[in-house]
């Protein structure tokens, strides 16, 4: 697991905090700064298939709004596009740049225990990502991948069964939401305006909109930098 932050003054509603986590057989380059931003654009070729179980690191963008938080956690702007393979289903899963999350989608009952951020962090967007999509009759499927994922990341085994437990037990709200709240998933992380979705909550069904799918796979990293 590598991490790397780094601060700089932001005017924008969204900190400029880049926080990056992610893991891979090689090391990796990717953007904090303006200066890095030509490293990232060469080391993340964006329609590379994923080498590993995640494909890159995870780079986002703090966003401070308060009416942007959710239940009183903070919350986090995806600012590069992502994949996760789940190697027990073979199932791809792409994160596109854009996307809004809460790095844990634990329900309350169980955020005396879980922190907002740590280890489980890429498994948590992953299955918020997977909520947000709240494709029907897959719930369980999502919590199961959260699950594998959390155990490719090293989260300890009492603790992953305590977070797949509780999603499992108190996660159907949010889930059975997806309809309603796709609209508002999405936010622009340098002025804090909404985006639309990058397409309609269907199109990400099953394996995806194959179209869809390579859309987001072929998003630069142009949001890095001033």
């Amino acid at each position: 697991m590598a991490r790397a932050a780094r601060v700089r003054k932001a005017a924008s509603p969204v900190d400029e905090s880049v926080a990056c986590i992610g893991h891979s057989r090689a090391a990796m380059s990717f953007c904090a700064a303006p200066a890095e931003a030509a490293v990232a654009a060469t080391a993340l070729p964006p329609a590379a298939a994923p080498p590993t179980a995640v494909d890159r690191p995870l780079v986002c963008a703090i966003n401070h709004q308060q009416d942007r938080e959710r239940d009183g956690r903070t919350t986090v702007v995806v600012i590069q596009p992502f994949g996760y393979i789940n190697e027990r289903t073979g199932r791809a899963i792409w994160v596109p740049a854009g996307y809004v999350t809460d790095f844990a989608s634990i329900p309350r009952v169980g955020r005396w225990l879980i922190p907002p951020f740590g280890r489980h962090a890429i498994a948590a967007v992953v299955h918020d990502w997977l909520y947000s999509i709240g494709e029907p009759g897959r719930r369980g499927e999502a919590d199961d991948i959260f699950r594998d994922a959390l155990q490719e990341l090293g989260v300890g085994v009492a603790r992953r069964n305590i977070m797949h437990g509780a999603v499992t037990a108190f996660g159907a709200g949010g889930y059975d939401r997806a309809a309603a709240t796709w609209a508002t998933q999405f936010m622009d992380w340098r002025t804090g305006d909404p985006l639309p979705p990058p397409a309609p909550r269907e199109a990400f069904f099953g394996d995806g909109d194959p179209a869809v799918i390579a859309g987001i796979k072929s998003q630069p990293p142009a949001n890095c930098g001033p």
